[in-house]
């Protein structure tokens, strides 16, 4: 825990510089006042940091960075058609910004509910027409790539309360194909999959609820070692069980992994923040919340640089040299999904509390 304290003993006067990834956000780019008044400290421990008065603090300031995020999403077109024509997976781009505007919609009050869902019924358009259905005869590739958006996208159509089914006999279509392909998935996915398989009443080729003991997390790798996208294997992994935010009555994990977890998670979490990722952090700070590890310094210092690093349009993430390479096409291809991940950690965790471990 040596290099988080570190890190949270500058932590308030911390300004993003450029790296690698280039995440930072550029001078002045960050959202004015998004600091809010209590930052987390080296003497913020298990303790001694007041949670609650640290989120009542900051509420202000995360009420203002979701409706400037808001404001960045109505103002994105995703087409996943056009979008693969491109090289892009079009069906992922369009489940993530369906995903940052269901995150929006659980925690709205009645009458914002209803102005979202207008807007989410014209990013869905796109679901109804021929055009989008194409799962049956794309190549091998883009169905792996697209398999798991193409059924997520369904999901979250009805958890809105809007009408699938269509949808739902495409995906009867497609069974076998998503069955014949399922062994080249990875732990995470396959896990995924299971509940997608028992969300649509599908056949599983082989069991699949286990498949998280083949996992990063089962084989308990040395958090230090970890790569960026081993980091990501974790997430995801903790994500499957939560159904990705949508269980929160769970507790799926051993005493043993919540160790290990709990260890990783903040360990990550240092690492991403002084990598100016928030990205990877978002991720990491939901699964925290998810696993009930509030109490951690790394939590606070987490929610406290997500909410410091929006940029000024709203959206969250900068990859300059993405962007002097492939133009303004690095908003939909790469800011959308970290503007999604991180609408969705601050959504937990300042309105979604996690219930009792069951």
């Amino acid at each position: 825990m040596l290099a988080l304290a570190v890190l949270l003993a500058g932590f308030g006067s911390c300004k993003p510089e450029p790296t690698g990834r280039s995440k930072a956000p550029p001078a002045g780019g960050a959202a004015q006042g998004a600091a809010g008044p209590i930052q987390p400290s080296a003497s913020a421990n298990r303790a001694t940091f007041d949670l609650p008065r640290f989120l009542s603090a900051t509420r202000p300031a995360y009420l203002q960075a979701v409706r400037r995020a808001r404001g960045w999403l109505d103002d994105l077109q995703v087409d996943p058609i056009e979008l693969r024509k491109k090289g892009i997976k079009g069906k992922k781009k369009l489940v993530e910004q369906l995903d940052a505007y269901y995150r929006l919609w659980k925690v709205a009050g009645d009458p914002e509910k209803a102005e979202l869902l207008e807007q989410i019924r014209q990013v869905v358009a796109v679901t109804y027409e021929d055009r989008y259905h194409d799962m049956a005869s794309i190549n091998a590739e883009w169905f792996k790539q697209d398999a798991t958006s193409y059924l997520r996208a369904a999901v979250l159509m009805e958890r809105l309360g809007l009408d699938t089914s269509r949808y739902r006999d495409e995906i009867k279509l497609i069974h076998r194909r998503l069955n014949e392909h399922m062994a080249q998935r990875g732990p995470h996915q396959q896990r995924t999959f299971h509940w997608y398989y028992q969300y649509f009443g599908l056949e599983e080729p082989f069991p699949l609820q286990g498949a998280l003991e083949k996992g990063v997390i089962a084989r308990r790798i040395d958090p230090r070692t970890l790569s960026a996208s081993q980091a990501y294997e974790i997430t995801h992994e903790v994500y499957a069980p939560y159904e990705f935010g949508d269980r929160l009555d769970v507790d799926p994990f051993s005493g043993a992994d919540k160790l290990y977890l709990r260890k990783s998670l903040s360990l990550l979490a240092a690492r991403t923040i002084s990598a100016h990722d928030p990205d990877l952090l978002g991720e990491i700070v939901e699964c925290m919340h998810y696993l009930r590890f509030s109490d951690e310094p790394a939590y606070g210092a987490g929610v406290s640089y997500l909410l410091r690093s929006q940029n000024q349009d709203g959206s969250w993430g900068n990859y300059p040299a993405q962007e002097k390479l492939r133009g303004s096409i690095v908003k939909v291809d790469l800011q959308l999904h970290t503007t999604d991940v991180v609408i969705g950690t601050l959504t937990a965790v300042f309105d979604m509390p996690m219930p009792p471990v069951p």
